[in-house]
C-alpha cells in the first residue's frame, strides 16, 4: 500500500527564530486513531507538526465521506505563557479549539484571526471525554473535497516595554547614557531614578513603546554615553545590550510602571 501527505498541520511562533515552532506535541485519541484505522490514514508527528498521509488510491473516496478527526495538542514548554500574547484568565481551566471550518483571516489558519487569541479557548467542560491531563489543544479537521494541502497555528509574541537597569558603579557613573537602536534613533526614554527594593537607587531607561520578544536578539539596543548631545556625538559604551530573559520574572521598577502596561526588566552589571 502506498501513502502520501493528504494534509499537514505545523505551528509557528513569532517569538522563535526558526521557521517551526518545536513547542507542541500532537497525539492521537483512541476513537481517532480507531477512524483512521478504518480510513487506511496515517499520522506523522514532525519538528514542528505533524502529517496526515493516507492510501494514494483511496483520496477522493476519503474526501467525500467528509469525516472529522480530533487530535490531542500538549505544551512541552513551560515559558510558552511568559512570551506569548494572551490575556485568558483561566488557563488551567481552558484549552485551545482549532479547527479547519469556521471563518478565517487566512484560509490556511486553523484559528479565526491572524494570530491565536483568548477566543480560541474553550471551558474544559466543553471537552467530550475526561482526561488526566488536560490538554494544551484540540485540533478538529475535516476532510473533505475543500480540503487544503497544509495548515497552520500561529502565536503572537508578547509585546512589553523594556526597562535597562543601569546596575553597575561605572554605569550609575554615566553622565548622559541613552539607549539607542544600532540605527542611531531613540526608541527608549531619558534615564529615571528608582528605588530598589533593596533600598538602593539606580537609573532605569524605558522604551518608549513596546517591544516585540523574541528567542534571539530580534532588536539591536546599544547603551551609549552622550559627549554632546546637542551635536549628536556619543561614546558607545556597551554595543549590543541583551534582550528580556523570559524566565525571569521581576518588578523591581513598579512605581515607574503605567497601568495597562506590560514590562520587561534588564539588569546590566
Amino acid at each position: 500500500m502506498k501513502y502520501e501527505i493528504l494534509t499537514a498541520v505545523f505551528y509557528r511562533h513569532t517569538f522563535s527564530p526558526g521557521p517551526g515552532y518545536e513547542g507542541i506535541s500532537v497525539s492521537v485519541p483512541a476513537h481517532t486513531a480507531k477512524r483512521m484505522s478504518q480510513h487506511s490514514l496515517l499520522i506523522k508527528p514532525v519538528r514542528d507538526g505533524f502529517l496526515l498521509l493516507h492510501n494514494t488510491n483511496a483520496r477522493d473516496v476519503l474526501l467525500k465521506e467528509k469525516i472529522r478527526l480530533v487530535f490531542d495538542l500538549a505544551l512541552k514548554d513551560a515559558l510558552f505563557y511568559n512570551y506569548t500574547q494572551l490575556s485568558a484568565g483561566n488557563i488551567a481551566g481552558s484549552f485551545f479549539r482549532f479547527n479547519n471550518e469556521q471563518e478565517r483571516a487566512s484560509a490556511d489558519s486553523l484559528h479565526k484571526e491572524a494570530f491565536v487569541n483568548e477566543e480560541d479557548f474553550r471551558p474544559l467542560s466543553d471537552l467530550s471525554e475526561k482526561y488526566f491531563v488536560k490538554p494544551f489543544g484540540q485540533i478538529t479537521l475535516l476532510l473533505d473535497e475543500q480540503l487544503l494541502s497544509s495548515y497552520y497555528i500561529r502565536f503572537p509574541a508578547r509585546a512589553t516595554r523594556w526597562c535597562y537597569f543601569l546596575m553597575a558603579e561605572d554605569l550609575k557613573a554615566l553622565s548622559h547614557p541613552a539607549i539607542l537602536g544600532t540605527n542611531g534613533n531613540g526608541y527608549f526614554d531619558a534615564p529615571v531614578t528608582v528605588m530598589l527594593p533593596d533600598n538602593t537607587k539606580a537609573p532605569v531607561l524605558i522604551s518608549k513603546a513596546p517591544v516585540p520578544l523574541g528567542g534571539t536578539s530580534m532588536h539591536a539596543f546599544q547603551l551609549v554615553n552622550y559627549t554632546d548631545a546637542a551635536a549628536g556625538r556619543y561614546k558607545v559604551i556597551i554595543p549590543s545590550l541583551p534582550s528580556p530573559d523570559v524566565s525571569r520574572v521581576s518588578n523591581a521598577g513598579a512605581a515607574l510602571y503605567e497601568q495597562g502596561n506590560n514590562y520587561s526588566e534588564i539588569f546590566l552589571y
